[in-house]
């Protein structure tokens, strides 16, 4: 990953055209989400978000609150929770393009 010296500049990311749920996401919510988020300890961590899967991180991408949370937007709890840092840009734009594109499967 390239990244400017200049603050007022974004990283340099190099964002897949084609991005899917099997060949980019998954992987990339497994490794930033399911500390809390997986299928054996979201009800006991993650307030019963469940995103590891599919179809669950693809509604929660159409109602915004995957891609609010991963931003740290006003009106959304920040993820991931109760750190001080986002997960890195370059991550947060792959998964908000891969919203933007329709969450192909």
């Amino acid at each position: 990953m390239l990244v400017s010296c200049n603050k007022k500049d974004k990283p340099i990311c190099d964002i897949p055209k084609d991005i899917t749920y099997k060949n980019q996401i998954a992987s990339v919510i497994e490794i930033q989400c399911f500390k809390c988020h997986a299928e054996d300890v979201y009800k006991e961590k993650a307030s019963r978000s469940k995103i590891f899967d599919y179809t669950s991180l693809k509604k929660m991408g159409e109602s915004g609150q995957l891609v609010g949370s991963i931003t740290h937007a006003q009106g959304y709890i920040a993820m991931p929770y109760r750190k001080e840092t986002k997960i890195d840009s370059c991550t947060i734009e792959l998964i908000k393009t891969w919203v933007d594109l329709g969450m192909k499967e």
